[in-house]
């Protein structure tokens, strides 16, 4: 998707989001309050929700208003703030701990989401393309959970690894062997 779809309220309402959740898809805000940050009113705040709702920028969690970031909304509103708008997250590496961290988890977002914009242009044979595939539902599943297991996460992005040596990407090869630091 492009950022020029969005109108500008939309655009600032995905800005404000990014910056009130700091890009991590698990904090749940108030569409309200944002809204009300951008002086909007309750109405408007709704439709403009709704409407990135339906771009899969934003989730809905509660129905009294309760709204998270995607990663797609995370990637989106660093492409509208522009350079800079990076934490440099994209090139840590998973701690040990058992879980995933807030910026471990916008990582992985991150390189999952830049790999399934790119599955189908890679040129993959079937059963490469489906092995790539189930892994990045696996991280999906990992990532969805309120415990995402980091051990799980990288033996996934180490699978992944092995794919993308065949396609030739080194940049997202290159996030991804920092990342689980090999």
């Amino acid at each position: 998707m492009n950022p020029d779809e969005i109108d500008i309220t939309g655009q600032q309402y995905l800005i404000q989001l990014f910056e009130q959740t700091k890009g991590d898809s698990t904090v749940q805000v108030s569409m309200y309050d944002i809204g009300d940050q951008l002086g909007l009113e309750r109405d408007i705040a709704s439709t403009v929700a709704q409407e990135l709702m339906g771009y899969m920028l934003v989730e809905i969690r509660t129905l009294s208003g309760g709204i998270g970031i995607s990663a797609d909304g995370s990637q989106m509103a660093r492409k509208l703030i522009g350079p800079g708008a990076s934490s440099g997250d994209e090139f840590s590496e998973l701690d040990e701990a058992p879980l995933l961290n807030s910026s471990g988890r916008q990582a992985v977002e991150q390189i999952a989401s830049e790999l399934k914009n790119q599955a189908g242009s890679l040129g993959l044979d079937f059963d490469t393309l489906t092995e790539l595939m189930a892994d990045l539902k696996t991280i999906d599943a990992q990532l969805g959970s309120s415990r995402p297991k980091s051990a799980i996460i990288r033996e996934c992005l180490r699978s992944v690894l092995t794919v993308c040596k065949n396609f030739g990407d080194n940049k997202i090869s290159d996030r991804i062997r920092t990342l689980v630091g090999s």
